[in-house]
């Protein structure tokens, strides 16, 4: 079993600066004459609602693989409950059961940290058991019906559990082992989406996808990955093994990846005639709306650096 371990010095200085940064940016919102006025409560909304994923964030990076791996399972399951809301008349309680019991399986895997059991198990599950149960269920299209489950699955479980998975996989070279590529991860794709938004609304003025997500613009998203690459330069060589230089193309990827797993979700939204997923974060919608940059980006890095440092 892996012990418990607090996370280096390091780690908890670049936690205090992130949460002095986000709490000075709270107190601006509520202070600043202008975004006082009840037209900026979006602005507001958007500042402040950085504080949950922040938080549960530091609380993986902090506490370590078991924080990581039950907050991440209370994410996985709350994600998915929004997805399978999405799904309408053709959704069936039974299946919703089977889906969600893919969590506690899932998660339960990665903390053996044998590879072999999580991808069998995953395989087997999702794969075979899910798809078994729709065609016995019958109806018009058991198929389709059971490639939108499990499509749903891989969103919210498959890729989300990468994250907590970076712990229990193996040891990782650097100064912070695993914790530190986790917060790298996480502060990539968060410092991204705030960029995204900030320069989006400052300077947007050639949509990057109208009709998938008509708010995105192409000067949002050079600015996320220029912001995203500028921290991500900064903070990698004091809690990973990579140089600032590789830290910062790894932002500037890690951003780009977020923005394809945002336009994903934002394709299902507009399939489904949903502006948001859920109202878990005040003017900014759902976990899985706040989630959707993990989508492609977890799965990907966590390879790329098993790939890497093998």
């Amino acid at each position: 079993m892996m012990p418990f371990s607090l996370a280096p010095t390091a780690l908890f200085e670049l936690l205090a600066r992130i949460y002095g940064f986000i709490f000075a940016c709270s107190v601006i919102s509520f202070a600043h004459p202008r975004l006082r006025r009840a037209e900026a409560r979006p602005i507001r909304q958007a500042i402040n609602s950085w504080w949950p994923p922040a938080l549960a964030g530091g609380l993986c990076v902090a506490l370590g693989a078991w924080a990581a791996l039950g907050v991440f399972a209370l994410t996985s399951g709350w994600t998915l409950r929004e997805y399978l809301r999405t799904q309408g008349a053709e959704r069936d309680p039974r299946l919703d059961a089977l889906a969600y019991l893919v969590v506690p399986l899932h998660f339960g895997a990665i903390a053996t940290g044998n590879a072999r059991l999580v991808s069998g198990l995953w395989l087997f599950w999702t794969f075979g058991i899910l798809t078994l149960a729709s065609l016995r269920l019958g109806g018009d299209r058991p198929i389709a019906r059971a490639a939108r489950l499990q499509l749903g699955v891989v969103w919210t479980v498959f890729s989300l559990g990468h994250v907590p998975w970076f712990f229990f996989h193996g040891p990782l070279p650097g100064p912070s082992g695993a914790a530190g590529f986790v917060l790298l991860l996480l502060l990539s794709v968060m410092t991204s989406d705030a960029g995204q938004y900030v320069t989006g609304k400052a300077l947007g003025r050639h949509r990057l996808a109208p009709t998938l997500s008509p708010r995105k613009t192409w000067e949002g998203l050079l600015g996320g990955m220029a912001i995203s690459a500028l921290v991500a330069g900064l903070a990698a060589p004091s809690i990973t093994p990579f140089t600032h230089a590789q830290g910062a193309l790894l932002g500037a990827a890690l951003s780009g990846l977020g923005l394809l797993g945002d336009l994903t979700v934002s394709g299902l939204k507009r399939e489904v005639g949903l502006k948001d997923l859920g109202t878990a974060l005040p003017g900014q919608g759902g976990l899985l709306d706040r989630c959707d940059s993990l989508i492609l980006t977890a799965p990907l890095f966590f390879t790329a650096v098993q790939a890497w440092f093998g």
